[in-house]
């Protein structure tokens, strides 16, 4: 189907800006490179040291050493570095050498002062610190590298998993099924890679997008965003990607543990062809550089399970990722980056078994939504003793009944990119890249006979804890194209640039009702999903409601379940300016503007009523102002206004009958952070968040969890939050290490939805204390010993409260239910075996508790924390 909702016009205006802004030069698009700007003096005299050597050395080692040498004025500018750890050597006649490691700013020149201690009879070790504080960066940022992963067993149950390396970081909450709250919103994160945006993908899959494996560095934001940072707004992850190293890499890893899991990988990598520096014998930093990580996972417990015991019923999960990086640097001003990824998932949904006799007065878990307990009574009131269903009714569970749900998740994308070096002090990055992703749900469960009916017009099968036999699929393509160039000048580091993003795609959903209250429920969802009939009225004209507060619907005799065809498509445009102004050593402001336009249209059949078409265009102008301040030494001071457009989940939204409209709001940020020593920081932050049109994705048929999902936009809605940090880097990455990350937040919702319906008092995945900490010690033969604990008060959905309208019980006094979960691991020196094998333990929820994390919840139905799970790895280089 055309597009015929898409103003051509607009299209064209975009085009011709994005041009514009390639001609006329500005700033790299959510760049991972910065620059340092070191500064050497004499410690005793503070006068400018010239002609000093520094060193700059890749600890990620792909790329070969930099030397710098300071000017008259003690100086040295180096050119982009990536994002990540460095380490730095400084030295000078008749000055002792110094040695640190510096985390590079992206998008930013962060100052560096070097104090030489002149030399001295008495032998004097070098110096060896770490610069843990970026002090000229802007915005909110938490840095996580590959040592950080291998210490510390965050995602020591799954490898995989991206959004558990996101929760040692302040401001995220753990959701269930893959799903993790920034800030008090449900996820809108967008992902930066290697400086280019990656486009967005579908909500509620059960696989993984990306692998935490193929990250050399991960800058995670949570607040002062700069205007080179769009799409969704929630939070950004801006990520530095593993590149082939000078010395060839092959190593492989291999995991087996309980609930049958099991664990493979191999990544290879290197560099070939020319030389960059000739005459250089042995391994040399090459023209062309590749790494390739593969991975594959199974598991007999693959999302959390509707029930604390039987945590393996029908809960069967395999994915892989598969994920390529070719870098080719083809002169001295212009380097190629193609990036290939796929990450394919097929998942079983877990069917329930029945909850223990506590759960009596809500709900044990049999029939529509969990509503009837194992004795076939509705756990109730006495408010509606006639309503249809609330009759005693024994039945089998879901797992008994032969429920067969599985959902597979396709995630591919790929993207080529160009850097090109203009001048000294002006560089851009241009990259085009595409995404496909696919969600399906498909079953084989018994089914009901759809043309039984009793004779006042209802199903005879009246309830059934088999809710509905499923069959949806959604289908994504989008397509991008990016460009932006940096000008650094002396104190000004001047950024524009613009993202042009086309999605397509097509779904298709029905639900085959398999009693008379699932049939009920899906009428009041959308009549449109339900076959022909009409809703029962008595003798008044009011509607005849069963017991879960639906109204009773009468299917027409021989009607057929139908399948609504939706076709979306539509387009997000995105362009800035920005300016990272250096005002003094102390003082560096970022502000500029963001302009963001979404437009999507959709069109929906089902073959029997009318064809419907909706559409919805929006455009802002965001304005952000950014600053940070050097306090005192070692002490810096943040504060922020950011204007925030975040353009609507992927594929959501169809159901409900209109386009999805993007979030607005104003976010403001406070923070200070100090730096304690050679390698331990702190930071306490304060953010406020006055939104409009929240989007907030939930389950699309209540009461269910069959993996089907739709979004929903409520009128207003309000966070803010107090979030305290520390991180203790191990020096020489020998000895302690630790992390803590706390937040204390209130997510409020208020107005009403698009269907009309009030929005909640308080969002469900509003948590208020969430902890996450770890401590680990490492010898110098790279042994280690890490600890990870994750603590969180309950989100609003933790409640245990009944679906069953006319029941108002709640159990434990409506409290919310705290949830602990602590990993361990145990890792070998890497070279124990043959001088290249190592050995490694992890132990995921080492107390096995199995705390209620959703209960009835919008999002995710009834959820119980995941069990103990004892893993044991090799892994080696060869």
């Amino acid at each position: 189907m055309n597009d015929r909702n898409t103003p051509i016009h607009a299209t064209r205006a975009w085009m011709i800006g994005a041009a514009l802004c390639l001609l006329t030069g500005g700033a790299a698009y959510g760049d991972v490179v910065g620059r340092l700007h070191i500064v050497v003096k004499d410690a005793d005299t503070e006068k400018p040291a010239a002609g000093a050597d520094v060193v700059l050395h890749d600890t990620a080692n792909v790329r070969p050493d930099i030397t710098l040498k300071t000017d008259a004025a003690g100086g040295a500018v180096s050119p982009p570095l990536e994002n990540h750890a460095w380490d730095v050597t400084t030295r000078a006649d008749a000055f002792e050498a110094d040695h640190r490691t510096i985390n590079v700013a992206a998008d930013n020149t962060t100052e560096v002062e070097v104090l030489l201690e002149p030399k001295t009879e008495k032998v004097i070790k070098i110096k060896d610190s770490r610069n843990l504080l970026r002090s000229s960066q802007t915005s909110d940022a938490t840095e996580r590298s590959r040592d950080f992963l291998n210490k510390y067993p965050a995602t020591a149950g799954n490898p995989q998993s991206l959004p558990k390396l996101l929760i040692t970081n302040p401001g995220f909450v753990e959701s269930s099924v893959n799903v993790v709250h920034p800030r008090g919103e449900h996820a809108s994160t967008s992902i930066y890679l290697d400086g280019v945006a990656l486009p967005g993908a579908l909500q509620g899959r059960a696989g993984q997008l990306l692998s935490p494996e193929t990250v050399q560095s991960a800058d995670i934001l949570t607040g002062g965003y700069a205007p080179e940072y769009g799409s969704e707004t929630a939070a950004i992850l801006n990520l530095t990607l593993r590149a082939g190293t000078i010395a060839p890499l092959r190593s492989f890893s291999l995991q087996g543990g309980e609930f049958g899991t099991f664990d493979g990988g191999l990544t290879f990598g290197g560099q070939g062809g020319k030389t960059l520096t000739p005459g250089v014998e042995g391994p040399a930093p090459r023209r062309f550089r590749y790494l390739v990580d593969l991975n594959t996972r199974s598991t007999g417990n693959a999302l959390e399970p509707p029930q604390p015991n039987d945590q393996t019923a029908h809960n069967f999960g395999r994915s892989s990722t598969l994920f390529g990086k070719f870098d080719y640097i083809a002169g001295d001003r212009d380097t190629f980056g193609l990036t290939l990824n796929a990450a394919p998932a097929e998942t079983q949904i877990a069917n329930r078994t029945g909850l223990p006799g506590k759960y009596a007065p809500i709900g044990q878990g049999f029939g529509y939504g969990g509503a009837r307990n194992a004795d076939g009574t509705i756990a109730q009131d006495a408010g509606s003793p006639d309503a249809l269903g609330s009759g005693t009714l024994v039945l089998p569970s879901q797992q008994a009944a032969g429920q067969d749900i599985v959902q597979t998740d396709t995630n591919n994308f790929g993207m080529v990119n160009l850097r090109h070096t203009f001048s000294d002090t002006v560089t851009g990055l241009f990259g085009i890249g595409g995404s496909h992703s696919g969600l399906n749900l498909h079953n084989n469960s018994p089914s009901i006979d759809p043309n039984s009916f009793n004779p006042d017009g209802t199903l005879t099968q009246t309830d059934n804890s088999i809710e509905f036999n499923p069959t949806l699929n959604r289908v994504y393509d989008q397509t991008e194209l990016q460009g932006s160039v940096t000008a650094s000048a002396k104190s000004h580091t001047y950024k524009a640039g613009f993202e042009l993003q086309e999605q397509r795609g097509n779904e298709s959903y029905q639900f085959d009702p398999q009693s008379q209250l699932a049939l009920d429920a899906l009428a009041g969802v959308d009549g449109r999903l339900a076959p022909a009939g009409a809703g029962e009225v008595d003798g008044s004209g009011n509607p005849v409601l069963d017991v879960l507060g639906n109204q009773v619907y009468l299917a027409t005799p021989g009607a057929k379940t139908p399948t609504l065809h939706v076709h979306r498509s539509g387009y997000y445009r995105a362009g800035y300016i920005q300016d990272t102004w250096t005002v003094t050593r102390r003082f560096t402001l970022n502000y500029g503007l963001r302009l963001d336009s979404y437009h999507q249209s959709q069109e929906a059949s089902n073959g029997r009523d009318d064809e419907e078409d909706t559409s919805l265009t929006k455009t802002e102008l965001s304005p952000r102002i950014n600053a940070s301040y050097l306090l005192a030494k070692g002490t810096v001071g943040r504060l922020s206004f950011n204007h925030l457009f975040t353009q609507p989940p992927l594929a959501q939204g169809a159901i409900v009958g209109t386009s999805i409209k993007p979030e607005t709001l104003d976010q403001y940020d406070a923070s200070v952070e100090h730096q304690i020593g050679a390698n331990q920081t702190v930071k306490m932050a304060y953010y406020y968040k006055n939104i409009r049109n929240q989007d907030d994705t939930g389950i699309l048929i209540p009461d269910t969890q069959i993996g089907a999902y739709t979004t929903l936009n409520y009128q207003f809605a309000s966070v803010h939050g107090f979030e305290l940090s520390y991180d203790l880097a191990p020096k020489n990455n020998v000895g302690l290490g630790g992390y803590l990350a706390y937040a204390n937040s209130m997510a409020k919702a208020g107005g009403l939805d698009q269907s009309g319906a009030p929005a909640p008092e308080v969002n469900d995945h509003d948590q208020r204390n969430t902890v996450s900490a770890g401590i680990s010690y490492t010898l110098p033969s790279q042994a280690s010993a890490g600890l990870d604990i994750y603590y969180g008060s309950g989100e609003a959905s933790s409640t245990l409260g009944s679906i069953v309208p006319t029941n108002s019980t709640v159990l434990d006094n409506g409290d919310r239910h705290d949830h602990t979960r602590v990993n361990l691991r145990l890792a070998s020196s890497p070279t124990l075996i043959a001088g290249a094998v190592g050995l490694k333990l992890d132990v995921e929820n080492i107390f096995d508790n199995r705390d209620v994390l959703n209960f009835n919840s919008g999002f995710s139905g009834t959820r119980f924390e995941q069990g103990r799970r004892v893993l044991v790895s090799i892994g080696g280089k060869f």
